[in-house]
């Protein structure tokens, strides 16, 4: 079940679906940190290009 909320979570965010997908099926819940890191990361170098963030 993790597998297909980490999946959904990077799709709405613009983030790498599958590569996501593939690492919270052979990790679990241990991934959650760092797909939140990365996350957060991810905004940020989109805000520092002034880029515009889609967020419905």
């Amino acid at each position: 079940m993790v597998v297909v909320g980490v999946y959904i979570a990077a799709l709405r965010n613009g983030m790498r679906a599958l590569q996501w997908a593939i690492a919270a099926f052979f990790t679990g819940p241990l991934l959650l940190p760092l797909f939140n890191s990365y996350k957060r990361l991810a905004i940020q170098r989109a805000r520092a290009k002034n880029d515009t963030i889609f967020r419905p």
